[in-house]
Formats: C-alpha cells, sequence, structure tokens
C-alpha cells in the first residue's frame, strides 16, 4: 500500500500492517478503526495517538495541504488542533497525539452551563478568527492547486444528481418540491469575502472535556471561499448561540452578511442529512431531521 493511495476496503489488520511497514519503530500494542468515512480511515493506537490515512489521491494531495495548514495554525489558534509527528514519505499515513475530549453534539452542548457554553462559543470564535486570517496559500497542493469551497450552484447540482432521488423515496411530494425550490434558490446566493476555511466544522470534529472545547480536528476539508459553512453547524444550537459566536468573530464587520448566508448553508447541511439517514448513516431518524429543518426552511420562505 505504501506506493498508492488507499482507496478500497483494507482490513485493519492490512492497515496496522502498513503503519509498521513505513513506522518501524513504533511501538503499540492495541489498534481499533473508529472511523471509515469516505475520505479517511482513523486508527486509534493504545488510545493515545490517531493514525489517519487518505483514502483517494485527491486526498492525499490534500493532506499535503492540510500539514501545511496545521504548521502555521497551531501557534496562532487558541484551540489545540492536530500535530502530525509521523508522516509516511508517500503521504499514506499520518499519525498525531489524540486530543482527548468527546464530540459536541446538540445534547453535549445543552449539558454544559451557560458560562461554559459563553467560554466554548468565544474560544470558536477566536479559532475561526485566527484560521479565517490566513492566506490562501496556507493551503496550496503538491500540484498548486488550491481547494475552493462549494458555491450553491454547485451543492445544487449534487442534490439534482445525486442526492434527490434517494430523498425521494423517505419525503412527501410536498416536500420534495419545497427542496427543490431552495436549491433553485440556494444556487444564486452570493458568496463572501474568501477565507480559508475549516469546511467541514460540525459537531464530530469539536471536542469538548469537563465544559470545556480540547480541540478541532479533521481539516481534510479546508478550503479557500466562502466562510459560511463555518458557521452554519451552530444553528442547531439555536439563532442566539449563532448570534453570540459571530458577536465574537474577529471578521464579521467586513462581512455583514455572513449569518444569513449560514442559514443557508445550514438548511443545505440538514436536507444531506436526509439523504445519510435513507442511507442508515446518521443517528436521527428522518422526521426528526426534518422536524428540526421545518422552522429554517420556513423562515427562509420555503
Amino acid at each position: 500500500m505504501s506506493d498508492r493511495a488507499i482507496s478500497e476496503h483494507p482490513t485493519l489488520d492490512e492497515l496496522l500492517a502498513h503503519i509498521r511497514e513505513v513506522f518501524p519503530r513504533l511501538e503499540f500494542s492495541t489498534a481499533e478503526l473508529i472511523g471509515t468515512g469516505d475520505d479517511n480511515l482513523v486508527v486509534v493506537l493504545d488510545g493515545e495517538q490517531i493514525a489517519r490515512f487518505p483514502r483517494k489521491a485527491e486526498y492525499r494531495s490534500r493532506f499535503a495541504a492540510e500539514l501545511n495548514l496545521l504548521a502555521r495554525l497551531a501557534p496562532a489558534s487558541p484551540l489545540p488542533v492536530p500535530r502530525y509527528e509521523r508522516v509516511s514519505p508517500d503521504g499514506s499515513v499520518g499519525i498525531y497525539q489524540r486530543i482527548k475530549g468527546r464530540e459536541m453534539t446538540v445534547e453535549v452542548f445543552s449539558t454544559m452551563t451557560p458560562a461554559d457554553q459563553r467560554l466554548a462559543l468565544a474560544s470558536l470564535a477566536a479559532f475561526l478568527s485566527s484560521l479565517h486570517a490566513l492566506p490562501a496559500e496556507t493551503i496550496v497542493q503538491p500540484d498548486g492547486s488550491i481547494a475552493r469551497t462549494w458555491s450553491g450552484e454547485r451543492f445544487a447540482a449534487l442534490y439534482r444528481r445525486v442526492r434527490r432521488a434517494e430523498i425521494a423515496e423517505i419525503v412527501s411530494e410536498t416536500m420534495l418540491a419545497r427542496f427543490d425550490a431552495f436549491h433553485d434558490t440556494f444556487k444564486s446566493v452570493a458568496p463572501g469575502p474568501s477565507r480559508v476555511a475549516h469546511n467541514d466544522l460540525t459537531d464530530d470534529h469539536i471536542l469538548v472535556r469537563d465544559g470545556r472545547i480540547t480541540g478541532i480536528i479533521d481539516f481534510s476539508d479546508a478550503a479557500f471561499g466562502d466562510p459560511a459553512s463555518d458557521f452554519a453547524w451552530f444553528w442547531r444550537l439555536g439563532e442566539a448561540n449563532v448570534d453570540r459566536l459571530l458577536g465574537d468573530y474577529r471578521f464579521a464587520s467586513e462581512d455583514p452578511s455572513l449569518k444569513a448566508r449560514s442559514h443557508w448553508v445550514f438548511v443545505r447541511y440538514m436536507i444531506n442529512q436526509l439523504w445519510y439517514s435513507a442511507r442508515g448513516e446518521v443517528n436521527l431518524s428522518t422526521e426528526q431531521w426534518l422536524a428540526e429543518l421545518e422552522p429554517h426552511l420556513k423562515h427562509l420562505g420555503f
């Protein structure tokens, strides 16, 4: 596997054999495969180290850009980010010390004290301010290209081409027509000032412990463009918390439509979760996603 990106479905034993091949002096006793996403495979070694394998050649190139981003971001970020201590020469696997904590789900956030919630949002705003201040060249890939955030038009095309047919099997014709109308309008939502964005800042990439955020992980989708995606998920915590986050965000005054755009991106995200629900890949039912989505659709006029 050392001469190609991991794009098949290797077993844990194969992944461990690869680790031992490229890092022969690395010692570990236990291993657990905890991430099998479309982009990366993740193995935990001795409960203390994270080994990440880009699954495709595209993500191996993006991994190189991610390493540069993390090297630039770590000294400036108020929150811990992964610090890769070992990276194979071909970029097929990298290892960093695990950042302890659990995912900041809606449920976890709701159990935090009001003071801890405010502190969490303030630290996230400071983190995003540091990240978004970085130049586009921070995420340049080996071929000189820079990944771009997706436009509403591109998301709408993905919905029509890939997602819609499966979503149609689990929602009513009336609801599907609302989703169609949303995407038809989303195509023309103008982006804001371009920033280097995490581009996948959701609960599973925000870690908390004892009421404090312990780190931000998985920068594999980092891209240059509209930063609205970095604020979208927080609508799940309520509009008041979105306002708190934006209130502490350094560049808010330079981007007056950021909140509105993040709401559009959030609705797109929620519709996309229905696609994962149809495939049995998320922990909420279709009915639960639709109930949470409904007021946001109405707010945007659909």
